[in-house]
């Protein structure tokens, strides 16, 4: 090993010795910020996700009032209306029984 490599280390010893804790305080810092950034990043990305499903949703809520919510009074009126009326109540109720049945015959 040449002197000026035994020198570097003794260097990068000596820095750490003088920062001591500082050092885990700052790297922990710095790592805050960059989730911190990736935090913005993801909210600022999925906020116009967000705008355009509920125009979406809106949408169809004027083409087939019933796809998603009942109004309360027909349900009351007709309790039959929730599992012939509403598509999507009907496919989302679908979709967590077989969930539920291939969990339960697979185990996990």
């Amino acid at each position: 090993m040449n002197k000026s490599a035994i020198i570097k280390i003794l260097m990068i010893f000596v820095c750490l010795a003088v920062a001591g804790p500082e050092l885990g305080i700052g790297l922990e810092l710095l790592v805050l910020l960059d989730l911190m950034g990736v935090e913005l990043f993801l909210f600022a990305f999925s906020m116009p996700a967000l705008f355009y499903g509920r125009m979406f949703i809106a949408q169809v809520q004027k083409l087939d009032p019933y796809f998603f919510i009942s109004p309360r009074s027909d349900v009351i009126d007709c309790p039959a209306l929730l599992a012939h009326a509403i598509p999507f109540f009907i496919v989302s109720l679908f979709f967590v029984v077989s969930s539920a049945v291939l969990s339960f015959f697979l185990g996990e």
